[in-house]
């Protein structure tokens, strides 16, 4: 975005300006105004504008986002949360507001400076579809995105559709009338939550369907609060849920979108009882227990559809929640049963190979990739044993395409099965291998330790003996890395865009802190607009530019987290590392404090003033202020049972909990405990500012805030940074009190 004025010098044209000779609320007396600003990249027609307001100092007041159609979630107009923001903003963006209803001819100027500046930019006249008429809509004050929520939604919806489309579901079925009653009543009736029976998920199935797959962020982060509390106060409403799911299927094809309202409102269920069990909430583990049960018996034990079964043993799957026993036993009865694939019902054997080729090739599964996945949704619930001598029979079907599948399964998420793979490889005859497969060994080896490593280096020595030839791996092709802050739950998210011929591609990679690679996958971008609107949306998110230098590094150091927990990545990162042309990934342990020595040593070499006290005391006393200027920083904060639990213990015999008592309790015990993690949060942090050429703060800042918290002398509490994230905890708990326990998709 650049102001107009300077994308053309030569014209003059006003400036909408707010004078006020007196302090009128709490906006100072002085003069205003609004800066237009429009954006000047190739090819993007975003059809929005930024305005800065600036007073008649030129100090930045407000930034102000609004976009010219209005059916999008970040049409506005609304305070851009990515940019500082003074404590009277609000009440400069309602004069904002109040001036695009009652001065029509402002509005239409903007649309023809934006006119102006997309054919100066592209060389050719605007022919899009007309603007809003000027005074048609009334405009109001909107809340900010949720910036994160939103590339959450705009991936999902792009990963899906990247995949194809579903396979076809069967007719309608007689199935239990009950189901259908109680769907056709429910739905009917249009109750609130708070009625009983199966009328409460039911409405929620309406909410999702309403919403779409690219409805507004913020309706769709207030249903799931709503939903949040609902799970919370009904005992049994995952019970409603599991038995509301065949209902809805018994409706295809008349109603596929209710069908994939359920499947969402369905991850978003156990997304809720996922971060309640990793919080360790009370009665957290019997709610999902109780859960995985009502859908052993409702999905799997007493209806005969195919699809559901694979859709929701795919949604199972996404959510990362621990399969139970009682899910997997009803799985396998289901299999044993015939009812999951008239093809697979004589497991193992030549049958089932048989059956899985023709499932993949009605599908349409042309990449192994692809086949992996398939081969998840289809058997990842079953036992270990299962699955691995599943593996066996493709490795020696003798098909190249069942075997470079079965060598995928490597990466298989429980530890049991992907080290069962790892030993078949290795027994394997190496001339089973497709080339590509070798090259795929060679690359992952360096993901793994212990006995992992040593099978695959076993099984690429075979291959070799059996003269295999490596397929070549691509070179490094032009790529831009956009890299994530380390947010309040230690994850951070890269996307890597890659041009791919007229269209481009999106190799998405999350870390964790404490867990390694959590997921993996490719997005590709059809149209030039598509991948504009997406980068817009990670610039807004706290995304910045950064290295594939830094990439490396980063995946390294998680490739390593999870290797020491003996967890395997999505093997989608195998397809992004061949993509990319990354053949020497491989585990490198993080050290923080060897880090801070480097950084150190760097800033002593080129900037050495910046080393001196006046920097590391000013460094903290502007931390205090972090969690308002930066984004990232307002997501700090702990939220488990033990912060619950200390705060209940500073209440000692008074009857109320004093908040200086439970932040001071949050720092002797939650936070002291944690000075490691919360020490490497923050060299990562200052890492990945100094990775960028543009980043929104100065890293040497955070450097100094992580020296303070490597020293065993300085107490946390006397870190203003840290007594914020001990007043945020505090915060969370108090909400959590006032609304329930638990969140979607924020933090576990």
């Amino acid at each position: 975005m650049e102001p107009y004025f300077q994308i053309f010098p030569d014209l003059h044209d006003p400036v909408l300006t707010l004078v006020l000779k007196k302090k009128t609320g709490s906006v100072p007396r002085g003069t205003y105004g609004f800066i237009e600003c429009y954006c000047t990249e190739p090819e993007c027609d975003c059809r929005r504008v930024t305005l800065l307001v600036l007073n008649e100092k030129t100090k930045q007041k407000a930034v102000i986002c609004f976009g010219f159609d209005q059916k999008g979630p970040m049409a506005g107009p609304y305070l851009d949360s990515s940019n500082s923001q003074s404590p009277y903003a609000p009440e400069l963006l309602e004069f904002f507001v109040d001036s695009l209803n009652c001065k029509p001819d402002w509005l239409d100027r903007m649309y023809r400076q934006y006119r102006s500046v997309r054919e100066m930019v592209d060389g050719k006249p605007y022919r899009a579809r007309p603007f809003p008429k000027p005074g048609l809509i009334v405009y109001r004050v909107m809340p900010p995105p949720d910036l994160e929520a939103e590339i959450k939604q705009s991936l999902k919806k792009l990963r899906t559709s990247s995949r194809g489309a579903p396979p076809a579901r069967s007719g309608p079925k007689s199935g239990p009338p009950a189901h259908r009653e109680l769907l056709t009543e429910a739905m009917s009736t249009g109750r609130r939550p708070s009625q009983s029976g199966a009328r409460g998920m039911a409405y929620f199935v309406e909410r999702y369907r309403e919403l779409g797959t690219s409805g507004p962020v913020a309706n769709l982060l207030s249903v799931q609060d709503e939903l949040r509390q609902y799970l919370a106060a009904d005992e049994l409403a995952g019970e409603q849920l599991a038995a509301l799911l065949p209902a809805l299927f018994q409706q295809s094809p008349e109603d596929d979108e209710g069908i994939d309202a359920g499947l969402r409102l369905l991850f978003d269920t156990l997304d809720v009882l996922r971060i309640e069990l990793e919080c360790r909430r009370p009665r957290a583990r019997e709610r999902m227990e109780r859960f995985q049960r009502a859908l052993a018996e409702r999905i799997f034990m007493e209806n005969e559809d195919l699809d559901l079964c694979a859709a929701v043993s795919s949604i199972v799957l996404q959510s990362r929640v621990e399969i139970l026993p009682v899910l997997r036993e009803a799985n396998s009865w289901m299999l044993q049963a015939g009812a999951a694939r008239s093809d697979l019902h004589d497991l193992p054997g030549e049958e089932v190979l048989a059956g899985v080729s023709r499932s993949l090739e009605s599908m349409g599964v042309t990449s192994p990739f692809e086949g992996a996945q398939e081969m998840l949704q289809l058997f990842a619930m079953n036992e270990p044993e299962v699955q691995t001598a599943l593996v066996a029979e493709m490795l020696h079907a003798g098909n190249p395409f069942l075997c470079e599948i079965a060598a995928l399964l490597l990466f298989h998420h429980e530890p049991e099965v992907h080290l069962g793979v790892s030993r078949l490889l290795a027994a394997a005859d190496g001339r089973c291998f497709a080339p590509q497969t070798l090259r795929r060994l060679i690359i992952s080896r360096n993901w793994f330790a212990g006995e992992i490593r040593k099978n695959l280096d076993h099984a690429v020595t075979s291959a070799r003996k059996g003269r295999v030839e490596c397929a070549p791996l691509a070179s490094p092709p032009a790529m831009t890395v956009y890299a994530s802050c380390i947010d309040g739950a230690g994850a951070q998210s890269f996307q890597v865009v890659v041009p791919a011929g007229k269209v481009h591609s999106s190799c998405s990679i999350l870390l964790k802190q404490g867990e390694g690679v959590a997921d993996a996958f490719v997005v590709w971008f059809k149209t030039r607009r598509e991948l504009n609107d997406f980068l817009t949306l990670l610039k807004k998110a706290s995304f910045i530019e950064s290295t594939p230098h830094y990439l490396d590094e980063r995946v390294c150091q998680a490739l390593s987290e999870g290797a020491s927990r003996q967890s395997a990545p999505n093997c989608r990162l195998l397809q992004i590392a061949e993509l990319l042309g990354r053949d020497r990934w491989r585990t490198t342990l993080f050290d923080a404090r060897w880090e801070l020595r480097q950084l150190r040593e760097e800033l002593s070499a080129r900037q050495p003033k910046l080393l001196d006290e006046r920097e590391y005391l000013a460094a903290l006393e502007e931390s205090a202020s972090w969690h308002l200027a930066a984004p990232v920083f307002s997501s700090w904060f702990e939220e488990d049972d033990m912060v619950d639990r200390e705060i209940e213990n500073s209440r000692g015999k008074r009857r109320s909990v004093s908040a200086r008592a439970a932040i001071e309790r949050i720092h002797q015990v939650v936070l002291e405990g944690r000075r490691a993690v919360w020490l490497e949060r923050l060299v990562l942090t200052a890492l990945w500012l100094k990775s960028s050429p543009r980043a929104p703060f100065a890293w040497h800042r955070v450097f100094h805030v992580a020296q303070a918290v490597s020293d065993q002398k300085v107490a946390l509490r006397d870190i203003p940074l840290m007594l914020n994230v001990a007043r945020l905890s505090f915060d969370a708990y108090l909400k959590r009190r006032k609304t329930g326990s638990g969140r979607i998709g924020n933090r576990p």
